[in-house]
């Protein structure tokens, strides 16, 4: 057993934790999360599910509920997609200026086929589903603040899993974070939180 490569993986562990936590109790004390628009959003060139070329802050709508996973996630990637799924049914017509996107952590599994075929799981409200190159994706969860770490699980398609940031992320269209909530926001209380931004 390799205990530096253990010590190391807690480590990583619990750092992403700490941030994530401090992250928490930022934006539960704040308005707005950044002071400034996430430059990447507009800048970063990324591949929609028919593998054409796009840029996020290109994408229609002028509010977007944003989430950072992967398609081979078991737990927590599907319980946000449902829960955002859910605001999006209770909003009804109010949602049609806004657009869920999931941005993969994992481009190595997640080509625009795959994320193609993941999607159609989640009925309702068309979701967008973004891949790429492994530095463009880097740099665009670099600048929202994403930890994402890969890791050994022989049970999962190619031997790993992907340790990652779970926040649900609002920005507008200049691609300013405005909210951010921890996974398991339940559907009622995201679309009211969506509500007061519309």
């Amino acid at each position: 057993m390799n205990y530096k490569k253990i010590i190391l993986y807690l480590l990583v562990l619990v750092v992403g934790l700490g941030i994530g936590l401090g992250i928490q109790k930022y934006f539960k004390k704040t308005e707005y999360a950044l002071e400034y628009p996430v430059q990447e959003w507009k800048t970063a060139v990324l591949k929609d599910t028919e593998g054409k070329d796009i840029r996020p802050s290109e994408l229609n709508g002028n509010l977007f509920v944003v989430y950072f996973g992967f398609s081979h996630c078991p737990d927590m990637c599907p319980m946000a997609l449902m829960d955002i799924e859910n605001a999006f049914r209770i909003l009804g017509e109010d949602s049609k200026t806004v657009t869920p996107v999931f941005i993969t952590v994992d481009p190595e599994r997640d080509t625009p086929e795959v994320l193609r075929n993941y999607i159609s799981r989640f009925p309702g409200k068309e979701l967008v589903a973004l891949t790429g190159g492994k530095a463009k994706l880097e740099e665009l969860q670099k600048g929202f603040g994403v930890f994402s770490q890969k890791v050994q699980n022989p049970a999962q398609a190619g031997g790993y899993g992907v340790d990652h940031s779970l926040f649900i992320y609002l920005v507008n269209k200049s691609g300013m974070i405005l909210r951010a909530y921890p996974t398991g926001i339940k559907g009622p209380e995201l679309a009211e939180e969506i509500r007061k931004l519309l």
